[in-house]
C-alpha cells in the first residue's frame, strides 16, 4: 500500500469532521419526524464534513435513517421496528454491535463512519426512551388525587 492511501486512512481514522451538534440536532429531528428541520441540518453536516470517506459512510447513515423513518414502505423499516419492540437490553446489545464494528480493522474507513453513525443514533433512542419511561416520583394513574398538605391559617389582626 503507498504511503499516500495509509496517510488518508490514518487521517480518516483520527480526525474525522463531523459537527456534533448539528447530528445531535439531526437525530433528534429525525426522532421528532420534523423532516424539513432534519433534510436542513444535514445538508450542514454534509457541507461540514471533510469528506473523507469515514464521513461519507457516517452522512450516508443518517441519510440513510431519514429515509427509512420518513418513508412508509415496510421493506425499509427494520430498525424503527426492531426499536420499537426491542427491551433496552437487545437496544443496548445492537449499540455494542455497532461500536465493535465502527472500531474493527476488519471493515473499511466507510463502514467504519456508517457503523458510528448507527451507534450514535441508538445512544441517543437509548436516552430519549429512558426519559419517556415514567419516574418513579410519579404517581400511579390508578391512585387517586395526590393529599394536599394542609397548612394552618393565620388569623388577620
Amino acid at each position: 500500500m503507498s504511503a499516500r492511501k495509509t496517510k488518508q486512512k490514518d487521517a480518516d481514522r483520527q480526525s474525522p469532521t463531523i459537527p456534533k451538534l448539528e447530528v445531535s440536532k439531526f437525530l433528534q429531528q429525525v426522532e421528532e419526524r420534523a423532516w424539513t428541520d432534519a433534510e436542513k441540518e444535514l445538508d450542514n453536516i454534509r457541507q461540514k464534513s471533510d469528506g473523507g470517506q469515514w464521513s461519507r459512510g457516517y452522512v450516508k447513515a443518517l441519510e440513510g435513517l431519514l429515509l427509512t423513518f420518513r418513508g412508509n414502505d415496510d421493506k425499509y423499516i427494520y430498525l424503527p421496528r426492531a426499536l420499537g419492540t426491542s427491551t433496552p437490553e437487545a437496544v443496548t446489545e445492537l449499540k455494542n454491535e455497532f461500536a465493535q464494528f465502527s472500531t474493527s480493522d476488519i471493515h473499511g474507513d466507510y463502514d467504519r463512519g456508517f457503523f458510528r453513525a448507527l451507534e450514535d443514533y441508538l445512544s441517543l433512542a437509548q436516552t430519549s426512551k429512558q426519559s419517556a419511561l415514567p419516574q418513579s416520583s410519579q404517581k400511579p394513574l390508578d391512585q387517586g388525587p395526590e393529599p394536599q398538605p394542609i397548612v394552618p391559617q393565620q388569623d388577620a389582626e
